[in-house]
């Protein structure tokens, strides 16, 4: 806040920096494709085309769709409870933004890769294993980027936003949401948020599980495909590696700036909006 000449707080605008900078966080986490889509870009040719295929037609026995859930919720609820550890310490250095970073993303991205290659072929019983290790981790990922944007992972609302990463993008907003009728034209991102907020941790991994649960579901079911096998197990894990941290980016991005600019941000993110669509109108 800022005092203006009635010696009454003024709001604090942002600055052409930040604007720039949420600008492109929320096209990031409002426009950015999932990781199924990606894969399809990433294999090319005629194995994309039967991601494509398999993305749009294969299901999974209702047994095997609650196994791979359970899997889910097990996972998500060890790495939450595990990925934090060491990073609520004052003054860790290898939560700086870049510490480390020349050799962490190609190992994190090597390590995710390996573990879904080796899931691809062990069937279920190595789809397990493999969800275990790599959703710790990109929690573990999404947290060091938390830490990087300021958060203290001490605090249950930090810790609970690591968790928002998962889900955020389960919500149709961005160009894609349409309104109901009589619903005020609220921001997708914003929107999203408020639907997880306040609800306690218990019940916020159990909504984050279905989810993240409805993802393995289907990569399982590519992986399952005789032309993928390991190499869609391998090249979905890089894209679930991928897609999270954007969109981990995205969201702690614009947590930072509301920590230091309130409301202002999302009365920004609606100008940039409304913006953009007077462009598209006037096209």
């Amino acid at each position: 806040m800022s005092a203006g000449s009635s010696n009454e707080l003024a709001p604090l605008t942002l600055d052409s920096a930040c604007i720039t900078e949420l600008q492109q966080a929320l096209e990031r986490v409002e426009t950015g494709r999932g990781v199924l889509v990606r894969l399809a870009d990433l294999m090319g040719g005629a194995v994309g085309q039967a991601a494509m295929l398999g993305m749009r037609t294969l299901g999974l026995a209702p047994t095997l769709q609650a196994s791979l859930q359970s899997a889910a919720e097990t996972a998500i609820r060890r790495a939450f409870d595990i990925a934090v550890i060491g990073m609520d310490r004052p003054h860790d250095l290898s939560a700086q933004p870049g510490g480390g970073a020349a050799w962490r993303d190609p190992a994190v991205k090597a390590a995710v890769t390996m573990s879904g290659a080796i899931g691809g072929f062990a069937g279920l019983p190595g789809l397990v294993a493999d969800v275990g290790f790599t959703t710790l981790t990109i929690m573990r990922e999404i947290a060091r980027i938390a830490r990087e944007q300021g958060e203290d992972l001490s605090q249950e609302d930090a810790r609970a936003a690591c968790l928002e990463v998962f889900a955020l993008r389960a919500f149709p907003f961005g160009a894609n949401r349409k309104a109901a009728p009589g619903e005020d034209s609220e921001l997708g991102y914003f929107s999203a948020r408020a639907m997880l907020r306040g609800r306690p941790v218990v019940m916020l991994v159990s909504e984050v599980a279905t989810h993240y649960g409805l993802g393995l579901s289907r990569k399982f079911a590519l992986q399952m495909m005789p032309v993928a096998g390991a190499l869609c197990g391998a090249s979905l894990n890089a894209a679930f590696l991928s897609h999270y941290r954007a969109v981990a980016q995205a969201h702690f991005t614009i947590r930072r700036l509301e920590r230091e600019y309130g409301p202002e941000v999302r009365r920004t993110a609606a100008d940039l909006k409304a913006h953009a669509a007077s462009q598209v109108n006037e096209g």
